[in-house]
């Protein structure tokens, strides 16, 4: 594919990283998190005025058993694509990944882990556990959106057609997905 400027052909390129004005430019990666994310601080935005705030989510220590091969797992995933009903292994949807990185030991839709994990408080939730938003396709009773919490307040989601699994803020989870609904805690993780 050629260009032509001023009568001169150039050779064609991807787009490339570049910080100037009139030029492509691609984000890098989880660059697409990390803008929201600091939108949402500057903004001082914590999510629906009903939500769980990050700030009532303890930093907890080490990770290990059944939640650390789960965060393994999904770390694994992180730059692929979103694909709706999808469950690996070239693109997942939000519930699909957390299925997957649980070794399919839950259920498979975020509506079913819901109503058959056992449910959380804030002050008790841990790397490993489920973070749960209403989402574009679901409601408060019944959660269509999903993410797996990871150390130090962060969150792993397939958000979205178009977005890349990611890793944002517990903060910018909810509020990008209609607030937190609770934490859910797959087996094995205590």
């Amino acid at each position: 594919m050629a260009a032509y400027y001023r009568h001169r052909p150039l050779r064609y390129r991807p787009a490339r990283r570049y910080r100037g004005y009139g030029r492509a430019q691609t984000p890098p990666a989880g660059g697409i998190a990390i803008a929201v994310a600091i939108a949402a601080a500057l903004a001082g935005a914590t999510g629906a005025a009903h939500a769980v705030t990050a700030k009532r989510v303890p930093v907890p220590g080490p990770v290990s058993g059944t939640a650390a091969v789960a965060i393994a797992y999904a770390r694994a995933q992180l730059g692929k694509p979103y694909c709706w009903g999808g469950t690996g292994s070239s693109c997942y949807d939000c519930s699909g990944l957390v299925y997957e990185a649980y070794g399919a030991s839950i259920p498979r839709t975020s509506q079913g882990q819901w109503a058959a994990l056992p449910h959380i408080p804030a002050s008790r939730a841990q790397p490993g556990d489920l973070v749960l938003a209403p989402g574009s396709d679901g409601t408060w009773a019944a959660p269509g959106h999903v993410g797996l919490l990871l150390p130090g307040g962060l969150v792993e989601q397939a958000y979205a057609a178009g977005y890349p699994i990611s890793i944002v803020t517990l903060a910018t989870f909810g509020q990008g997905a209609g607030g937190i609904v609770g934490f859910a805690q797959p087996p094995g993780v205590s």
